[in-house]
């Protein structure tokens, strides 16, 4: 869950799955005259949409941290415990792999890139990659995508786009949409400077494709009020492009029992968003 400041009484929570929607929805708006769509489209889009679908099995019963606080995301392979964190991702990574090879290629990657600076393109993010957990996650996956990766080099529908160029280039994409969701998603109104941690309106500096032959850009998110923000240079086929999710109220108070929190979990007040990216 994001835990977005609200006011002197409450806190905001927005879900992973409903971050994971919106970067699916920027997925499916991705490419112009500038930018290139994505190939496979549809992998592509559901592999965004479903890049943190395992939060699921958590956040339908969540539970609060060491402090009674709700758990926010940032550093929640700590606050959750390892076991929770990892077992998210491997059965979100297994759940798509039944639907889409493809698309659970790239969950894969993202998984082991919250745990390695996003293999190399986020420097600024926390490496856990000396834990013998996260190495045995690390291993687990490497070896399930080379199992795959001869299947898909052999799918017609997939043969053209898994080459290792190719593979890289779709990797980094899911690392765009995941960085460009949580800034959407982590800031209530969109030009609320409350929270302190999450990507900056550059998305933290991570390189964006733009198009075979053509060298990466940085993206600006440039806020312009409660609700817009235009974004340069804009990667999308439509503007504005609106985004709507969900939040809900809580309570800005430590819970000393787990019940207490849920009452007020499933109870808590819900708040539309919507916001709209456009084209300077």
């Amino acid at each position: 869950m994001m835990v977005c400041p609200y006011d002197d009484s409450s806190v905001l929570l927005i879900l992973q799955t409903d971050h994971s929607r919106i970067a699916g929805l920027l997925a499916a708006y991705w490419g112009n005259e500038q930018f290139a769509k994505l190939r496979p489209y549809t992998s592509m889009v559901l592999a965004a949409q479903e890049h943190d679908s395992g939060w699921w099995d958590w956040e339908i019963k969540p539970s609060v941290n060491e402090q009674g606080y709700p758990s926010d995301y940032i550093g929640s392979i700590k606050h959750l415990g390892q076991g929770v964190w990892l077992d998210l991702y491997r059965r979100a990574i297994e759940r798509l792999a039944a639907r889409d090879l493809y698309a659970a290629y790239y969950v894969s990657m993202h998984g082991e890139a919250l745990l390695t600076q996003g293999m190399g393109l986020l420097p600024g993010m926390p490496d856990y990659a000396n834990d013998p957990a996260v190495q045995n996650f690390i291993a687990e996956q490497k070896a399930l995508r080379a199992k795959w990766l001869p299947e898909l080099r052999g799918n017609e529908a997939f043969k053209n786009t898994s080459d290792d160029e190719h593979l890289w280039t779709n990797f980094n994409m899911m690392e765009v949409f995941d960085q460009f969701a949580q800034f959407v998603c982590n800031r209530y109104p969109f030009n609320s400077r409350a929270r302190k941690n999450g990507p900056s309106n550059t998305l933290s500096n991570l390189p964006v494709p733009v198009a075979p032959g053509k060298p990466a850009i940085t993206l600006t998110i440039d806020v312009q009020n409660e609700t817009q923000a235009i974004v340069r240079p804009f990667p999308f086929n439509r503007s504005p492009l609106r985004l709507s999710f969900e939040g809900r109220l809580l309570p800005n108070r430590a819970f000393t029992e787990q019940e207490d929190f849920l009452e007020k979990f499933y109870g808590g007040e819900r708040i539309p968003i919507n916001y709209e990216l456009i084209e300077a």
